[in-house]
This record gives C-alpha cells, sequence and structure tokens, in this order.
C-alpha cells in the first residue's frame, strides 16, 4: 500500500510510517467533502516522485465559488444525512460557502459513528463456520471471560466514530493571481483491530484487547496559484504545507493486566512548485513544457508503554520504531515536454531526478525480543534516482483511440519498511534490515477507447511491470536462529528483504450502453498477476474481480441494480505471509469466489431535495474481500436525504 501515492489537494499524504499492508489511512479523508478523486495508474515517479511506484490517487475537495458581482455575496451549501443498517451507521455532514467577488470560504463538517458490523446470515455451504463470531472477550471486575456470541455474523467489536472538518479559503488579487489556504483536521475513535482479536492460543483468545488508538491527522497548506510569471511560466502553482499525523497501538493479552501501547507521531512539512510554459501554439502543433520541484520533511517520533490496568504502574516497553527518532528528507526535479503533432498524435516524455535520505537512532535498543547486537544504534539509508516515462496517444479514428506508455519508477524504503519491530501476525516477528535499498520498477502499458456514437463504449487497458529489487517480507535468520521465543509463543523472525526481480502484469476491461434512451449499462473486469523471479506470489494481488451495473434514469427519480463478483483464489496462490491466515482472511482452500447483489433507487422531492434509498448484499451472503478477516457488509439498507441551497 505504500507503493501507492495519496494526494489531496496538492499535498502528499504519504508520510515515513505508511506501511505496505492495508491502509486504514484512506478512510481520514471525508468523501462527502470532495469536489472528484482520479486514479492515476503505473508508476508516477515523473510528477510526484517517490511513493507512486503503483500508482497516484488523487482527491480534490470542494473549492470555494466566487461571487459573480462586486456588489452581492454568494451564499450556498448542502447537507447529507444517512442511515446504513447493516452497521447502524449515522453519518451527517454540513456544508457551507460564501463567497464575494474577492474572498471565498468553503466549510465542511461531517461525522459517522458505526456500530460493531453485521455480515451476512447466509454462510457458503463449503465452508459453514468461515466469517463466523461464535465468541467474544468482556472483562467483568479484573477478570477477563470469553462470552458466547448470540448472533455469529455480529463482528464484536468492529465499531469507531470519526468527525472531518475541512476549510478552503481562497483570496483573488485580480484574475490572474489567487493565494489559497486549506485546512483539514479529522480524528477517530480508538478502532479495533478484528483480525488480531481472533486470534487463539491453546484454546483461549490471544488478546483481550487490540485497537488502533484515535487516528490524528490535521494538515494546513497555502497554496499561489498564477497565469502569469515573468516569461518563465504560463502558469505556477507553489504549494506550502504543514502536517501532524498521530497513530496508535493498544494491546493487552488474554487474563494479562499489562496494556502495551505503542505511539508514533510524524511532523511533515513539503513545497511544491509546478509550472507550465507554452512553447508553441500553431493550430494543432501544440508544444507545453511541465517542470517544478518538490522538497519535504518527516520527523518521527516513537514510544511506547506498558500499564497495569489494575494499579496503573507505568514502565517503558520497546517501540515499534528507533525511540531515538527518525528523519527523512527528500528533494526533487522534474521536467515534462507534451508535443502536438498533429490533431491525432500526442506525443509525451519527462524525466526527474530524486534525493533520499532516511536516518534513524535507537536510545534502548535491550528492550526488544532478540539480542541487541541485531539492532544497529543508527540506521541509515541515502540514494538517488532518475526515472522517466514516454508515451504517445493517437486518434486512429473518430471512433477509435489508442495508447501506450513507458516508465520507470522508483521507491525509497521509508521508516516502517526499514526500522520496524512488530509482531505482524501469529508467530511471525518482523525486525529492521539495515541493509535495504529502493526497489524499482519498469513498466509498459497500452489501451484502446472505441465508441459507436453515444450508444456503445469500450476500454481496454493492458499492463506489465518489472520490479528489480523488489521489497517483499521473508523469513530470516541471525547466528543461525530463524525462531525466538516471544511471550511464550514460538515465532518466525521475518525482515523487509530486496527480493530481486518480480513481474505484475494485468488487463482491465470496461464496457459502457446508452442503445436505448435513459437506460445505461455498464460492464468492468479486471485481471492481476503477480510473482518473484522464484516464482513466490506478491501480496496484494486481488482474483479476477468486476461488475455489471444497470440503471433507468428519469428527470426526477432512477432505479438500478449492481452485480459484483470475484473469481477463487487458490490457497497455492497466496504468498506465505499469507498462507498463515488460514481461518481469519482465507479458508483452507485460499479465498473463496463470490458474487453479489445490489439494488438502488432515487427520488427528487423538490428541486433541493433528493432522497436515496440502497439494499447492498440483497442475498445477506456471508463473504470476505480478498485479504480481509472481516466478513463484508450484510444486507444491508442505507437511507439518505440530501438538500442543497
Amino acid at each position: 500500500a505504500n507503493a501507492v501515492l495519496m494526494v489531496i489537494d496538492g499535498v502528499r499524504m504519504n508520510n515515513a510510517i505508511y506501511r505496505s499492508g492495508n491502509l486504514q489511512n484512506a478512510i481520514a479523508i471525508d468523501a462527502l467533502s470532495l469536489d472528484g478523486a482520479e486514479i492515476l495508474f503505473g508508476p508516477g515517479s515523473v510528477q510526484y516522485g517517490s511513493d507512486a511506484l503503483g500508482g497516484v490517487m488523487v482527491f480534490r475537495t470542494r473549492r470555494p465559488t466566487f461571487s459573480t458581482t462586486d456588489s452581492a455575496l454568494y451564499v450556498g451549501g448542502a447537507s447529507l444525512l444517512r442511515y446504513s443498517s447493516a452497521m447502524n451507521e449515522a453519518t451527517g455532514s454540513v456544508a457551507f460557502d460564501i463567497g464575494s467577488d474577492r474572498f471565498a470560504s468553503s466549510t465542511v463538517v461531517t461525522y459517522s459513528n458505526f456500530d460493531d458490523l453485521r455480515g451476512g446470515n447466509t454462510f457458503m455451504p463449503a465452508y459453514p463456520d468461515f466469517g463466523k463470531r461464535p465468541w467474544y472477550v468482556a472483562r467483568f471486575g479484573t477478570t477477563d471471560s470469553v462470552v458466547s456470541n448470540p448472533s455469529p455474523n455480529i463482528q464484536i467489536p468492529t465499531g469507531y466514530s470519526q468527525i472531518n472538518v475541512i476549510e478552503n479559503l481562497h483570496w483573488k488579487a485580480d484574475d490572474d493571481l489567487v493565494l489559497e489556504y486549506g485546512g483539514l483536521f479529522t480524528t477517530s475513535s480508538d478502532v479495533p483491530r478484528y483480525d488480531r482479536l481472533l486470534e487463539e492460543s491453546n484454546g483461549l483468545p490471544r488478546f483481550a484487547e487490540w485497537q488502533y488508538g484515535p487516528q490524528l491527522w490535521t494538515t494546513h497548506s497555502l497554496t499561489l496559484r498564477a497565469n502569469t510569471m515573468s516569461g518563465i511560466a504560463d502558469q505556477a502553482v507553489i504549494t506550502g504545507s504543514f502536517q501532524y499525523y498521530e497513530e496508535s497501538r493498544i494491546d493487552r493479552r488474554f487474563n494479562n493486566n499489562s496494556r502495551r501501547e505503542q505511539s508514533e507521531s510524524v511532523l511533515i512539512g513539503s513545497l511544491n512548485a509546478d509550472f507550465r510554459k507554452q512553447l508553441e501554439h500553431d493550430g494543432p502543433r501544440e508544444t507545453d513544457l511541465y517542470y517544478g520541484v518538490e522538497a519535504y520533511v518527516n520527523d518521527v517520533t516513537s514510544e511506547a508503554t506498558r500499564t497495569n490496568i489494575v494499579t496503573d504502574q507505568v514502565t517503558p516497553t520497546a517501540t515499534r520504531y528507533p525511540d531515538g527518532g527518525s528523519m527523512v528528507t527528500s528533494a526533487a526535479a522534474y521536467a515534462q515536454l507534451r508535443h502536438g503533432v498533429s490533431r491525432d498524435l500526442t506525443l509525451a516524455a519527462g524525466i526527474r531526478y530524486t534525493w533520499y535520505d532516511l536516518s534513524s537512532s535507537s536510545a534502548d535498543s535491550t528492550r526488544f525480543p532478540v539480542p541487541s547486537s541485531q539492532f544497529p544504534d543508527d540506521l541509515g539509508l541515502t540514494t538517488s534516482a532518475v526515472t522517466g516515462s514516454a508515451g504517445a496517444s493517437w486518434m486512429l479514428a473518430p471512433s477509435l483511440a489508442l495508447h501506450g506508455n513507458v516508465a520507470s519508477g522508483f521507491r525509497a524504503p521509508n521508516v516502517d519498511d526499514i526500522s520496524k519491530v512488530f509482531e505482524s501476525a501469529p508467530g511471525v516477528l518482523v525486525i529492521p534490515n539495515a541493509n535495504l535499498g529502493p526497489e524499482y520498477a519498469y513498466t509498459v502499458e497500452g489501451g484502446m477507447q472505441w465508441h459507436m456514437g453515444s450508444m456503445i463504449s469500450a476500454d481496454v487497458n493492458a499492463y506489465h511491470t518489472w520490479a528489480v529489487d523488489a521489497i517483499e517480507l521473508r523469513p530470516t535468520s541471525f547466528n543461525g536462529i530463524d525462531t525466538i521465543d516471544v511471550d511464550g509463543t514460538p515465532t518466525a523472525i521475518f525482515m523487509n528483504t530486496n527480493i530481486g526481480e518480480a513481474a505484475l502484469y494485468g488487463v482491465n476491461v470496461t464496457l459502457r450502453s446508452t442503445m436505448w434512451e435513459h437506460l445505461l449499462l455498464d460492464a468492468t473486469a479486471s485481471y492481476n498477476h503477480g510473482e518473484d523471479v522464484n516464482g513466490i506470489p506478491l501480496r496484494h494481488v486481488p482474483p479476477v474481480f468486476g461488475s455489471v451495473r444497470v440503471r433507468w434514469q428519469r428527470p426526477t427519480w432512477s432505479v438500478g441494480a449492481s452485480f459484483w463478483w470475484a473469481a477463487a483464489k487458490p490457497f497455492d496462490e497466496l504468498p506465505p505471509e499469507e498462507q498463515a491466515k488460514v481461518g481469519k482472511n482465507y479458508t483452507r482452500d485460499g479465498t473463496p469466489t463470490w458474487q453479489r447483489v445490489d439494488l438502488s433507487g432515487s427520488y427528487r422531492l423538490m428541486s433541493t431535495v433528493e432522497a436515496i434509498v440502497m439494499v447492498e448484499n440483497l442475498f445477506d451472503l456471508n463473504y470476505h474481500t480478498f485479504a480481509s478477516a472481516l466478513s463484508a457488509p450484510g444486507r444491508n439498507v442505507v437511507a439518505s436525504l440530501r438538500w442543497s441551497f
């Protein structure tokens, strides 16, 4: 996951402790505050640098609206209320916009509360117990007890709550110069780590508690947008930002009074300057130069304590990352040329240079569960890379367009990759690797877009990526020892390793149809495959999946149906570290196939009020999406009311 870059309003979200496993950071973005989102496939390293190895997710929040006259204010807004039955979700959101001809503001506040998630009640005949939660842990006085769950498809505990506040302020000096402030604040309640709470040891739960503490993220950015800059650029966007990010992990063994809390905080500063200069404009022959620079710094603090929940005695314990602190610094410059050869053919090429430095220091490594000789007091990496891309788009006919691209990508290991000490799964301890280096990717991709008027269209895209020095979790040893005792449990030692070469390839197909007035049809399918040079499967590569959707649209109402599906993934196609998760994330045979049917409808009660009702997972199937220990929501009635002014 840390090889895919997330960007919000021009500010990179990825920080030095983004991990390679499944991330919950994306939920920090309030979907109700977005004006739009875009996914850029393949290496985005020329424009975005390290972390954009596998692609870029670009999010744009709600922009303020200026008044069109100097004598009247623009006032507008929207609100939403939503309820979902599968998790008793209650969400409320309010957006308010106000603007003069020079100043404009947009404010969005959203609060969501989710109860424990109810999975489907129709279990797969071949795996009748997969997805059931027959028990959970409750504490009575000073004793932990295993409590029978009367509704095994309710996943206890999975509930949490979250609040998001976004403020955008824009000042327009004139038609060519705008100054923008963006502020974002989000925090959550504790978020249960459900998969760890499913673990057992000697027939009893391993953990009485395992949750992420409140996830806090705040960002402040200042952006200057200029349409002219004294001949050096026709357009310029310069953004400086400051972020503060905080997360923690809290766990306590069953019938053990010692609660461990590992806390991490990251201070992030960044500066981006992006420019566009038109070099040629002669009818269809148009040449644009895009260039820019980027610099950022991440300062990581890691702390950990154990608290006796009976006596309140607090003692220090091993941290997740080096307790002396970690620092990541990077600087980069890029240039990209886009040339219109003709009305039908456009060429583009770009290059980027990135410098990267990481340093971590340990104040006390004696608390770690392996000999301190395995933990250098200082871990560090200084590296640089030149990446590039070249591509073309060709309008072969009015109804047929082709595109192709070759690109190289680069990702330097972050603090989580290089210096983490953590039990990632039962019997798996991840330790630092002082010799870990960057990973590189070389991608060839191509595609076509075809349409028959406005009635039928098809998009087909295929890619092949060759990874060099790919970073994957692999077993390791020291002094001939590959297993140690951790809290009485034999535990295998793993570390992130540059495994050599790996390959990842796939194809995506999308079909759309509007052959009949008011009736919209679309279907998608995606196939991906990845393995290293030894034939060992790569993590995070899902089985074949897709959807079919139909919608009947009228001016004041609409109805629709969706069919979602995923193929099975056999056990022997899972990577070794995933095979250890049988019973939680996977069955004994791997990931089963599943299909889901949804229904939806909307009705505009008046010009500014719309009611929306959906029934998700109509047949109440209990299934798991790929690599998840959670059963997906069972039959879920979602009712929303939108109001705008």
